[in-house]
C-alpha cells in the first residue's frame, strides 16, 4: 500500500512540474513575442526614415537635373 502512494505522489509530483515547465516555456515564448514585435516596429521605423531619405534624394536630384539644364541667369550689372 506505501508503495502505490509513493507511486502517486511521484506522479503527481511529476506532473506538476511538467505544468511548471510548460509555464515557463509559455512565459519565455510571451516574452521573446514582446521582444519581436518591438523589433519589428523598430525596423518600420527604420524603414520609414529610409523611404523619407529616399524620397528627399530624388527632389534634389530633379532639382539638380532641372538647375544643370535651365543654370539661373545672372542680371546683367547696369
Amino acid at each position: 500500500m506505501y508503495r502505490i502512494g509513493t507511486i502517486v505522489d511521484s506522479r503527481v509530483m511529476m506532473m506538476g512540474a511538467q505544468e511548471r515547465s510548460d509555464n515557463d516555456e509559455v512565459e519565455r515564448l510571451k516574452e521573446k513575442i514582446a521582444e519581436l514585435e518591438e523589433d519589428k516596429i523598430e525596423k518600420h521605423a527604420m524603414m520609414e526614415k529610409i523611404e523619407e531619405g529616399a524620397r528627399l534624394y530624388a527632389e534634389m536630384n530633379e532639382k539638380i537635373q532641372m538647375l544643370s539644364q535651365n543654370p539661373p541667369q545672372n542680371p546683367s550689372p547696369t
